[in-house]
């Protein structure tokens, strides 16, 4: 097909009405990935979703496309019915900026954009993908932020901003589903040689539709088992529920424990020390073993891998802060784990190393369940995303975080933030208990989201709302 020359600015003021909308965005003078174009095709008919293009300008002297990008103005033919340019409020949360132009090469394509659209979540066509949520003061869902990917090939310029931009191009999209009050939005993330992709337990094709293999795993939001939401808990391992839609080989948990009858920043409050007295949660063997059983009830024949995390590190230090001569209560409790740790002290080449308690336990305690523990710098790969990262240590030492977790030269998915991001290569998850709990004051970022890793390697982001985390 011929490109289709468009006199600048064009204006394409469609009206975007349907419940489920999969949005893209296409880079100017440049041709669509046929294999991913044919396959959206597919997905938007067997989704009964309308397609959705973002047009997008970039100017690029070293294209093999066009040398006329100083005076004409051209999308592939294949995009032109589908684009839209203009803002499109989706639902009552949800607006579409397709009236923002990003450059392709924009290191962070949503850095200054917190605030537009208010406190509606916003969608921004590029051809990276980042999102982001967006505090907001307490008794409203975060603000999300988030960016579509593209349909259209790399087509960059031979400079260093034009090869960053290249490496991290997103051939994909998002998937939107309106569903009443709330949305859901989910990444598809497309193979870079056919276009093919999968969104949960379907794969999407240029020739059609088939059921996608096995996840190879869903990395869940912490848990920390004692403040773990129900309603989270049933969106994840219930009837139609994440697991059972998706069926992951593997199941990689953050933070199980949550240490709260040991946790240390409760020592010297004597008004916390009484109400977790009165409420029964200072027994500390019965908090391990509740974590423990939590993980092997769900567990069910797939194996479940606990990442090295610091809540699981409170327990060892209770045994070497306090004093069990004070606390009768969890005396023997302490007392055999303090023994582990001393008989397991041993000096290595690196220093001193001794037993991890909560890891200790969890074989003790797991049964036949098929759990196990990752230690302090394990790795473990799933596809090609190294998912043994909590995220609370970074790189020589730092504290981790969304930025410096993404400069790793590998993709990762991390937790511990509470707090969902992707940045080029690190997809963060979120939590899985209320979004406030005794620690929080102030605007608040949590969501209540995991990372599912497709058998293909893809990775995406889902997010429970209000129990519910995609369309019926």
């Amino acid at each position: 097909m011929a490109p289709v020359a468009l006199e600048a600015p064009q204006r394409f003021d469609r009206k975007l009405t349907a419940r489920r909308l999969l949005i893209t965005s296409a880079q100017n003078a440049t041709p669509v990935h046929a294999g991913l174009w044919a396959a959206l095709r597919v997905a938007a008919k067997h989704l009964r979703a309308e397609l959705v293009v973002v047009p997008l300008r970039y100017r690029n002297p070293t294209s093999q496309w066009t040398q006329s990008q100083d005076t004409d103005e051209w999308w592939a033919p294949e995009v032109v019915p589908y684009l839209c340019n203009t803002r499109q409020r989706l639902g009552p949360h949800l607006v579409l900026a397709a009236d923002v132009k990003t450059q392709p090469t924009a290191r962070d394509p949503l850095a200054g954009f917190e605030s537009l659209t208010g406190g509606e979540s916003c969608l921004i066509g590029h051809t990276k993908m980042a999102l982001r949520s967006v505090p907001v003061p307490s008794g409203r869902t975060p603000k999300i932020l988030s960016t579509t990917g593209a349909c259209t090939v790399p087509n960059f310029t031979d400079t260093k901003a034009g090869a960053i931009g290249a490496f991290h191009h997103y051939l994909g999209a998002v998937v939107v589903e309106l569903d009443g009050s709330r949305f859901h939005l989910r990444q598809l993330n497309a193979d870079r040689e056919t276009g093919e992709f999968i969104d949960l337990a379907t794969l999407y094709t240029s020739a059609g539709v088939r059921k996608a293999p096995p996840a190879l795993g869903l990395v869940m939001g912490d848990t920390h088992a004692r403040f773990a939401c129900p309603a989270v808990d049933r969106a994840t391992f219930g009837p139609a529920g994440i697991v059972d839609v998706l069926n992951p080989r593997t199941l990689v948990w953050h933070d199980i424990l949550d240490g709260y009858s040991v946790n240390p920043h409760h020592h010297g409050d004597p008004f916390i020390a009484a109400a977790k007295s009165r409420a029964g949660l200072g027994d500390v063997r019965a908090e391990v073993e509740h974590a423990v059983r939590f993980v092997a009830d769900r567990t069910r024949g797939r194996q479940s891998v606990l990442v090295d995390s610091n809540h699981g590190d409170f327990l060892a230090r209770w045994v070497r802060s306090t004093d069990w001569r004070h606390d009768t209560r969890n005396a023997a409790f302490y007392l055999e784990t303090a023994r582990v740790l001393l008989e397991s002290a041993t000096m290595t080449g690196g220093g001193a190393e001794y037993a991890d308690a909560w890891a200790y336990w969890v074989a003790q305690l797991r049964g036949d369940a098929n759990i196990r523990c990752l230690g302090r710098n394990e790795s473990l790969v799933l596809g090609e995303s190294e998912v043994g990262m909590h995220g609370h240590r970074g790189p020589n030492g730092a504290r981790g975080s969304l930025r410096n977790l993404s400069r790793l030269g590998s993709r990762v998915i991390s937790g511990h933030s509470h707090t969902p991001g992707v940045c080029d290569g690190h997809y963060q998850c979120g939590t899985s208990t209320p979004l406030r709990l005794e620690y929080t004051a102030g605007p608040g970022g949590w969501l209540n989201t995991h990372c599912a890793v497709y058998a293909t390697g893809a990775r995406a982001l889902l997010t429970v709302i209000d129990g519910a985390w995609r369309l019926d």
